[in-house]
Formats: structure tokens, C-alpha cells, sequence
């Protein structure tokens, strides 16, 4: 019998019975993990940004414990974050523990958002572990009465270079003790200002100490595993879901009909046949019902009759981006006005201008939002899956009524992330849920729940236009962009506070219009953002994913109305080094023929195109896809056969961990282009489920070949949002070269290309 691959078993599964179960005898306990455990919790730290203690320990093992607090969503970041601090110190990769995302334990790191985990979040700890290591280089010289710079460190052992006998552990010189060191003050200033500025641009500089460059690095660069797949693959990984507590209830919410519903009359006496029903919480038009068991809540939850009234009614879903447009802007930000576009535009031999849509999405996570908290006696515990445990916990302190420093986050993985989702409202569900029967409560979303309230993507409608001059060069580019903000700020922004009464600010308005890569002559780029239609977050590349897919197809378009091969136009415009490198890249792994777009496809019933697009996420981030498409005529069915993409974010720490990084943001990238849209009626969500909104699956999925541009002189940096954003326009311009139609909405579903195509 022919072998198959793990791709062709688990594409051939969808046709096959698969049948799973399990063997209790001799199983490890860890894999057979109790449902009904009570996970640890470690006694609290003082945790004081200046001191080496709050960051790093060595144990009598010489184990080394780290406390950061970023998180690991699946991007594998506790791995890079091992290698970079085991290079710092000298010891082995295996030794590294890290405790992730205690506030409690872990300092304030700000959110591990934006793909700024490694360019921001690594910092702090290599500092650490470079004043670590050289505290115990002092306190090996002075115990051999030599200099430290007469000693060597291998694997976490000390030893005089001109004698190597003479020698000494870390876990001799200092384990199971503090350090009782501050941080070199040169540092301090800097890091004091990341930690309580929560997120900034900069990263953290090293002062005084020597921070390990290139040349000195055994472990960044190497592809090592992952150290959270073997437990995810055996089934023993504690997810968020699998939390569990002493004494622990379990909650449900209900929803009101539409939003901004008011809470009118509840009917008690409708679950007073419900078993194990322990409370009926209101707060305002926050409703939520506990009880004993999981499948009481849900029984309670769907029995209980209430009454609401009004509400706020939706557009048509069909006019959604003319709503979008005609609703009055709140705020217009001009983020670039360069030259006079105007008059540009009026003196160019040629205008050409189009519209482009994307539509509300959704983070799509697989597992719903989950939480567990426990509220009594003037304290607060709370297990989430947030990627931002001290904002959120200072939210959840104003909401609560108790001090901040009575509230402790402890962050569990959740089954996803890609943005600021609904982990943090199903924490503030079960915080007032416990707080009202001062016992701990497990809230878990039902999928409806996940799919209609969850912090969505807002849609965006974007116009482009460009003059041209008789050459067919670009004279003028101006581009405005129509969008309530991905976010609205996070004081009062999670559902259960906006029920129970707290109101979101307006301060804080994101996701405008970010300036092209390529440089024109006269540039005007404005963001018009508009009112609120649905509750907004972040999504993975916020704006950025939207506008790369309005400004590369309208580059496309240009090229195509001037007959020009679209690299060589591109070209023309794109100044920068590296993102001529990467563009290079791609075009060479692609194998890339120079012709102008359209393809020559006359009569034939499936086409074939390829398309390219060129996106960044911030400095020093720049990427590339190259899309190879067909397009079945009769259907209107899309199919991606191949992915190339070439990416530069830094320095590479693992070139294994990257590529899987750039693989998965990518197959999202796909999933957001071809299928995700949320519909709507007059009232309410209605894609409630995964088949009225589809995300990809594994028979869609191509083929994906990558080119890391390792650049050894660039601090590292993320690639998740990186990876995602020039996939739409990417397969957008593949589509036109096969068919010479051009689509400027999003999601390309069969229907809608079908319709396109005539």
C-alpha cells in the first residue's frame, strides 16, 4: 500500500468515517487530565519593574524561571522568547521555564498585540537576562578572586578560562535566592517607560549592559520546536476551557433582541422548574442566570422568558457600504497630504478612479470565549484568555467597584486570538456573575453567542483615484476611507459593562488609512470615521488589510490600463531597499513571467491567473504573495492552487516558527478573502453558525512556499498581521489576469464572481 501524506489523509478524511477513542490503561495522568482539577495558583510576587527579581529567577536546579508578561496565543512565542533568553544567559534551551501573563507574578508588559511580542516584548527580558548573567559573572570573579572578564559561561556553568577546573553552577552562585539587584540604571528609564506606557514604538535600549549580538547567538536563528505542541497534540494542554475550581458554578447570558435593547420584565416563575438554578442575575439590562451544572444554565438560559423593548435598527445589509458612506463622520483624520492632489488631478492627461468594500468580520475563533472568575470578600481572581490581562484587569476593577490592587489576572490560552475578541467580554460576564452569588462562576459562550456578539471588524469603504500623465506615470494618488474605528477605546468596551450601564469612550479612534509603500508625487490619504453599527475590536492587521487590498488591486488597475507588466510597475514607485528585496524575492520563488494583465483565456470553461501584492505592518516589516488562481466560468468557484510569499521581519529567531507564523496568516488571509462576511438583518446578526459563515477548510487549502529574508543587522519583529496583508489583493489581481474581470468587493464567493463574470 502506498504511504499518503498527513495533507492527503486529512483531505481524503472529509469523504472517510474517522473514529476516535480513547485507552484509559497505562495512559499518563497528565494526558488524562481531570476536568474537575483545580489548577495551582502560585503565590503572589512582589513584582517591581526596576529589580531583577521581578523578571528572572534560578532555581537550586539551576532551572531558570522567567516572568514576562506577553502571552503565547499559538505563534510560538515562548519558544522564540526561550532561545533569545537562553543565548543572554548561557544555559541551555531546556532549562528555560517562562510564567506568562500573571499580574501577580509578571510585570506589566502592556498587550501582546500588533505582532510586537519579539520587537517589544523580547527586550525586557534579554535586559534581564543580561544583567542576570552579569551579576553572576561578579559573583563567580569574586569567589575566584579574578575579573569576570577572565571567566567563560557554557550551559550555565562558570569557569576561569586559563583554568577550567576552576568552576562553579549558577545554581551554586545563586539558586533558590533572589538576586536583590536592580537593573542597570541606564536601563531603568527606558524600561520603566515600556512598562508603564503599556505599548510603545520603541523598543527597550540595553544602557550600559552588552546585549549579544549576531555573531554571539548559538540558539536565535535555529529552527527549534515548539515546546507547547507536544501537550496540545496529546490532548494535556490546559486551555482557558479547562479551568476549573473549588466550589465552581457555571453561568449564562442572555442577549436582548437587538442592540441597545432595554430590559423590560423577567418571568421568574419560567425556570422555577429548572434543576440546580442558584440565582438570577440582573444588572441593569445585563441578564444572566448560575446554577450548578453547565447544562442547567444553558436549560435556564433558553426557558426564561423576558421582555425587551426597543432597539437600534440595522441597515439593509445589501446597502451596508452606502450606509457606511452616508453616515456622518465623527472625526476625519488626514493622515498624508503631500504636494497639491487637486490640481494634479485636474491637469492629468488621464483620471482613473474605482470603489472597493470589505465587509464586517469576525475573529471566527473555534473554540467560544471562556472564563472563570471567582469575586468575594472584596477580591477578585479571574482566568482569561485576553491578550491584555492588566487592561483588562484595571477595566474589571472599575466595573466591580474594588481596588485594582485586589484584582488578580491569570492569563490560560485560549483557542485563538487574532485581535482583542470576546475572551475579554466572557470575563466580565462571569466577574458579575460570581460577584452576585460570591461563589466562583465559569461562563462559556455558545457559538450564537461567539458569531453575534463578539467585538467585530467594522466594513470599510474605500475610493481610490489617480492621475496619470501622458507617459502613463502616476501624478497624483488620492485615497479616502469610509469606517467606524476598530476600536472604541477600552474603558467600558466589553458587553456585560456596556449592559450593565458603563459607557466606551471616544478617545481612542483606530484603524485609519495608512500611507501607500510607493512614493508619488502628490499623495492625499484621508479616513473618514463614522458611528458605531456594530461593537468593534481589532482584527488581525486593523486597516491595514483593508487598505493594502484597495491600494494594491487600484495599482493593479493602473498597470493593467497601461499594458505594463504589474512588477514592473511596481517597481516604478517602490523606493525603499528592502521592500525591493522582498518584492525580488517573491517574483524569483514564484518563477514569475514579465507579461502585462490580463492573461489570454477566450472560450475556455476554467482559467487560470496569477496576481502580486506588496503590503507592510509597521517599520521594518515588509512582504510579498504571489497568488496562482483558477476560475471556473460555469460556478463562479474560486480555487487557490498556490501561495508564494517572501517576508522580512529582522532578525530570524526560529526560521521553523516563522514559517509556520507566516503559513497560518496566510491560510487566514485566504479564509477572509474568499468566504468570511457577517449578514445581518434589520435586527440582529444572523450568521450565527459556521455554515452561515464560512471560513476556509483544509480542501481549500494550496499549496504555500516561503522566502524568510533573514536580516541579521534588523531587530527582530513579528510576522502574524505581516504574513496577512497583501493576500486579498494578491488573489483579487489573480482573478482579473484569469478572467479580465475586476472585483472590488470582498469576500469573492462563487456567487458573487459567478454573478461578476456574467
Amino acid at each position: 500500500m502506498k504511504p499518503i501524506s498527513r495533507r492527503q489523509f486529512v483531505r481524503k478524511g472529509r469523504d472517510a468515517l474517522i473514529v476516535g477513542f480513547s485507552l484509559h490503561s497505562g495512559i499518563s495522568p497528565a494526558i488524562a487530565w481531570s476536568q474537575t482539577a483545580a489548577p495551582p495558583i502560585p503565590s503572589a510576587k512582589p513584582v517591581i519593574p526596576e529589580e531583577l527579581d521581578s523578571w528572572l529567577s534560578i532555581g537550586r536546579d539551576g532551572k531558570v524561571t522567567v516572568y514576562t508578561g506577553r502571552i503565547d496565543m499559538g505563534t510560538g512565542i515562548e519558544t522564540a522568547f526561550g532561545q533569545l533568553i537562553a543565548d543572554e544567559l548561557d544555559v541551555p534551551f531546556e532549562s528555560v521555564k517562562l510564567v506568562m501573563g500573571d499580574t501577580e507574578l509578571t510585570p506589566d508588559q502592556g498587550k501582546s498585540t500588533a505582532s510586537s511580542n519579539v520587537s517589544l516584548g523580547a527586550q525586557p527580558l534579554r535586559v534581564a537576562a543580561a544583567e542576570a548573567r552579569r551579576t553572576l559573572l561578579k559573583m563567580a570573579a569574586d569567589r575566584f578572586r579574578v575579573s569576570a572578564d577572565e571567566l567563560d559561561v557554557v550551559d550555565g556553568i562558570v569557569r576561569v578560562r586559563k583554568v577550567p577546573s576552576k568552576r562553579i553552577s549558577y545554581a551554586e552562585l545563586i539558586g533558590g535566592r533572589r538576586f536583590s539587584t536592580k537593573l542597570d540604571q541606564g536601563t531603568v528609564g527606558d524600561l520603566s517607560q515600556t512598562l508603564t506606557a503599556g505599548l510603545t514604538t520603541q523598543p527597550v535600549r540595553s544602557g550600559g549592559l552588552h546585549l549579544k549580538g549576531p555573531g554571539e547567538l548559538r540558539l536565535v536563528g535555529k529552527s527549534i520546536p515548539r515546546v507547547d505542541v507536544p501537550a496540545k497534540v496529546t490532548g494535556s494542554f490546559r486551555y482557558v476551557h479547562n479551568v476549573r475550581v473549588p466550589m465552581m458554578l457555571h453561568g449564562r447570558v442572555i442577549r436582548p433582541p437587538k442592540i441597545g435593547s432595554t430590559l423590560v420584565s423577567i418571568d421568574e416563575s419560567s425556570v422555577s422548574g429548572v434543576a440546580g438554578l442558584v440565582k438570577i442575575v440582573r444588572e441593569g439590562n445585563f441578564l444572566g442566570v448560575v446554577a450548578e451544572r453547565e447544562e442547567q444554565a444553558i436549560e435556564a438560559a433558553r426557558l426564561l422568558k423576558v421582555e425587551w423593548t426597543g432597539g437600534r435598527t440595522l441597515p439593509d445589509y445589501n446597502d451596508l457600504h452606502l450606509s457606511v458612506r452616508g453616515s456622518k463622520p465623527v472625526k476625519t483624520d488626514v493622515v498624508l497630504n503631500s504636494g497639491n492632489v487637486d490640481s494634479a488631478l485636474a491637469g492629468a492627461a488621464k483620471v482613473l478612479e474605482a470603489t472597493y468594500t470589505y465587509p464586517v468580520q469576525l475573529h471566527a475563533m473555534l473554540g467560544p470565549s471562556c472564563a472563570v472568575a471567582d469575586v468575594r470578600d472584596g477580591r477578585a481572581t479571574i482566568w482569561s484568555g485576553s491578550q491584555w490581562i492588566q487592561g483588562d484587569r484595571r477595566n474589571l476593577a472599575r466595573m466591580l467597584g474594588i481596588p485594582l490592587e485586589s484584582v488578580r489576572f491569570i492569563w490560560a490560552e485560549a483557542s485563538g486570538s487574532y485581535g482583542r475578541l470576546g475572551c475579554d467580554d466572557a470575563a466580565a460576564d462571569a466577574a458579575l456573575l460570581s460577584q452576585s452569588v460570591g461563589r466562583p462562576v465559569r461562563v462559556q459562550w455558545m457559538r450564537h453567542d461567539e458569531h453575534g456578539w463578539e467585538p467585530m471588524s467594522p466594513a470599510m469603504t474605500m475610493d481610490v483615484r489617480a492621475g496619470l500623465d501622458r507617459q502613463g506615470h502616476i501624478t497624483a494618488f488620492d485615497f479616502q476611507q469610509w469606517s467606524q474605528s476598530h476600536s472604541r477605546g477600552e474603558s467600558g468596551n466589553s458587553l456585560a459593562w456596556r449592559l450593565a450601564g458603563g459607557n466606551p469612550d471616544w478617545e481612542r479612534l483606530s484603524g485609519g488609512p495608512y500611507p501607500p509603500s510607493y512614493e508619488f508625487p502628490n499623495t492625499r490619504m484621508l479616513g473618514h470615521f463614522v458611528e458605531e453599527l456594530f461593537r468593534s475590536i481589532y482584527l488581525r492587521a486593523p486597516g491595514r488589510i483593508q487598505g493594502n487590498f484597495a491600494i494594491e488591486s487600484f495599482v493593479d488597475e493602473v498597470a493593467a490600463d497601461q499594458q505594463v507588466d504589474p512588477v514592473e510597475f511596481r517597481r516604478r514607485y517602490l523606493k525603499d531597499a528592502m521592500a525591493l528585496q522582498v518584492l525580488e524575492a517573491a517574483v524569483q520563488k514564484s518563477g514569475w513571467q514579465t507579461r502585462p494583465s490580463p492573461r489570454p483565456n477566450a472560450g475556455q470553461p476554467v482559467v487560470s491567473g496569477r496576481g502580486i501584492s506588496f503590503g507592510e505592518h509597521g517599520p521594518e516589516k515588509r512582504a510579498t504573495v504571489v497568488a496562482e488562481v483558477e476560475v471556473d466560468r460555469s460556478s463562479g468557484r474560486v480555487r487557490i492552487s498556490r501561495i508564494v510569499i517572501a517576508v522580512a521581519c529582522g532578525r530570524i529567531i526560529n526560521p521553523q516558527g516563522l514559517r509556520h507564523q507566516v503559513q497560518g496568516a496566510v491560510l487566514q488571509g485566504i479564509s477572509r478573502t474568499l468566504f468570511e462576511a457577517v449578514k445581518f438583518d434589520r435586527s440582529h446578526v444572523t450568521s450565527l453558525d459556521w455554515r452561515s459563515y464560512p471560513v476556509l477548510t483544509f480542501p481549500d487549502v494550496p499549496e504555500i512556499e516561503t522566502a524568510l529574508v533573514d536580516q541579521r543587522d534588523v531587530e527582530p519583529s513579528g510576522a502574524g498581521e505581516l504574513a496577512t496583508v497583501p493576500v486579498a489583493a494578491a488573489v483579487c489581481n489573480a482573478i482579473f489576469d484569469a478572467t479580465g474581470v475586476r472585483l472590488r468587493q470582498i469576500p469573492f464567493t462563487s456567487e458573487r464572481v459567478k454573478s461578476a463574470l456574467g
